[in-house]
Formats: C-alpha cells, sequence, structure tokens
C-alpha cells in the first residue's frame, strides 16, 4: 500500500475538490480523482489527472468570472461568480 508522504498514513482512491487560485480567478474542481491519506487528508493526483486539470484550467484562463466551480467528470461548469 502507498502511504502519504506528510504522515506516512495509508492512502486510499477517493475523491476530492480541488482548488487552484491563479490571482485574478479560482477554479474549483469538484470530484476529482486521487489517492487521499487516509490519517492527514493530504491528496495525490495520479500523472493523467494532474494532465487534465491542466486543460481545465487552461480552457477558463479567459473567463471575466472570479470563481468558477465545476464537476471533474463532466468538465461542465456549475457556478459562475
Amino acid at each position: 500500500m502507498e502511504k502519504c508522504l506528510m504522515c506516512k498514513g495509508d492512502l486510499e482512491k477517493g475523491n476530492v475538490n480541488h482548488i487552484v487560485d491563479l490571482d485574478n480567478f479560482i477554479i474549483i474542481i469538484k470530484n476529482v480523482p486521487a489517492n487521499v491519506c487516509k490519517q492527514c487528508g493530504e491528496y495525490y493526483l495520479e500523472h493523467k489527472v494532474a494532465l487534465e486539470i491542466e486543460k481545465i484550467i487552461d480552457s477558463y484562463r479567459e473567463n471575466a468570472a472570479e470563481v468558477i466551480i465545476i464537476n471533474y467528470f463532466d468538465g461542465n461548469v456549475k457556478y459562475f461568480v
């Protein structure tokens, strides 16, 4: 079983809300698949998931909203603020 780099706790598959703060706006990506530490909650993304998140971020860079909330699995925007 994989171990957390922060606390050495066990990791398990789960979903997290990943927050990206890019100074002029914030993107909250819900339900991102990750390996989550059972002990401290730290999470780790697989390489392919990280690449997909980069694509999502790039697709919203020119948006005028300050906060964007989307669901990872369908890529649909849930809220603009």
